[in-house]
């Protein structure tokens, strides 16, 4: 997949491919023309065998004349022994569809020549579909009957997927130890209603960089009003906040407030808690050191030239700071608030499978979607592509700053994906503006907020 989009970037994308995926699925015949795809870009190595029809939807997986075999055991866990797949599993063919470029689709290639070496006689073939048409496109192919056995996509296509049921449930295929080793808000990022539709394989998730060249001997704050002092009392200690939800979420939870309830109504307004997090912002932004902005790349370019100690972002700001400020880069937890953690949201990657697939050939790709996200995948995806691996068993290597992110997904949350979301972005962005700018007071704005939201979804 594309390397580092961030969220915002990925969203703006998905929001018309997601209409796309069901109307697509409800009005797809038997006559319908193939899905288009790309060949891989220019330049990007071959990732073990691609389909030679690209005009086409891969040929359905060859199927064993062999009975079902039982679920495939979990993946071997570091020193925990676990059965091998039976032979029937281990031989044959799987067709992943993807869209891994640049580095990615290198570590994609390294996972899978190892899963050949460990199983000889299974083939994964692969096929590159360019981000933009992976949904639509897998989407099509499946309510024709075909599509490949595997498909790696975000997790926010997932709820439009599941409703136009063109993947496959894997509660029936794995079991509780197979799944322990994932971060849990990576799981649950793959779970719609209860079921569990896909493994994680890599997630994002937002920290704290921290320059540690404007810290000396300084630790970086615990809790939301060491954050504050720090920026009222040290030089050099402010921060930067990007005045968007998903970077500010986590401070809801810290602060008692809770975004949404189980039935998509808004509970923002249920206690103090909301509004206390945007009276904590608006005193950070009042700050001389400190900026809480809607403006990203002021944030980002005054982080870079040593102006504030800590910038709140995502892994894919990781190569532009790196760059600029070198060893001096950190990442360490964000502040808890007075009533708990931070727990920011997690967005996470992985493996689907296709429900039109038989028994053994679903055995079959469940194996490949093991190998692409359990803690040895994980460990290629880091030292590789400099992804963040949803396994915990993973290797990160010497790299503090993924080691960072990875402390940070232990008290993450998964990103709501309920539908009632759409109407939240404006509404709350609109309540965080309003607060910084006193248009109004922060109990006024979470009122407001709450009840436009709560009246736009008929809640």
């Amino acid at each position: 997949m594309q390397r580092f989009f961030t969220f915002f970037d990925r969203l703006n994308r998905t929001l018309g491919l997601l209409i796309l995926v069901v109307v697509l699925a409800a009005g797809c015949n038997n006559n319908a023309d193939a899905p288009a795809v790309d060949e891989p870009p220019a330049g990007e190595p071959a990732v073990v065998e691609t389909t030679p029809a690209a005009t086409a939807p891969a040929p359905a997986a060859e199927e064993s004349s062999e009975e079902a075999a039982p679920s495939p055991a979990p993946e071997q866990a570091a020193n925990t022994a676990a059965p091998s797949p039976t032979p029937a599993i281990t031989q044959g063919r799987v067709v992943l569809w993807h869209a891994y470029a640049g580095a990615d689709g290198e570590a994609l290639a390294a996972i899978l020549a190892q899963l050949q070496r460990d199983y000889p006689d299974l083939t994964v073939e692969t096929l590159f579909v360019a981000y933009d048409d992976l949904p639509q496109s897998y989407s099509e192919a499946v309510t024709l009957g075909g599509g490949p056995d595997l498909v790696a996509l975000p997790a926010w296509w997932l709820t439009e997927m599941v409703a136009a049921q063109v993947v496959q449930p894997l509660d029936g295929l794995t079991d509780a130890a197979s799944r322990a080793g994932y971060f849990p808000a990576a799981l649950a990022d793959f779970q719609r209603e209860g079921a569990l539709y896909g493994l994680p394989a890599t997630y994002q998730t937002v920290s704290l960089y921290v320059n540690n060249a404007l810290l000396g001997d300084v630790s970086p704050p615990a809790a939301t009003g060491a954050m504050l002092s720090m920026a009222q009392e040290t030089p050099g200690g402010g921060s930067g906040l990007y005045a968007n939800l998903y970077h500010l979420a986590w401070g809801l939870p810290a602060y008692g407030a809770t975004l949404m309830a189980d039935d998509g109504r808004v509970t923002l307004d249920q206690g103090d808690g909301a509004a206390d997090f945007l009276t904590w912002l608006k005193a950070l932004d009042a700050t001389p050191a400190a900026y809480v902005s809607e403006d990203y790349g002021m944030l980002l370019d005054r982080f870079k030239k040593g102006e504030f100690a800590f910038f709140v972002d995502g892994p894919w700001a990781i190569p532009d700071l790196r760059a600029a400020l070198g060893d001096d880069l950190a990442v360490a937890p964000l502040p808890a608030g007075p009533a708990g953690p931070a727990r920011p949201w997690l967005s996470a990657e992985g493996i689907l499978l296709n429900p039109n697939k038989d028994a053994n050939q679903q055995q079959r790709a469940l194996l490949v979607a093991q190998a692409l996200s359990n803690g040895a995948a994980g460990s290629i995806w880091a030292s590789r592509a400099g992804r963040l691996p949803a396994h915990q068993d993973a290797t990160l290597g010497d790299d503090p700053l993924l080691q960072g992110f990875a402390e940070q997904a232990t008290s993450a949350q998964p990103y709501p994906y309920q539908p009632e979301m759409a109407e939240v972005w404006g509404y709350a962005g609109d309540m965080l503006l309003k607060t910084l700018n006193d248009v109004m007071s922060p109990e006024e704005a979470v009122i407001e907020a709450t009840t436009l939201i709560n009246e736009a979804n008929g809640k």
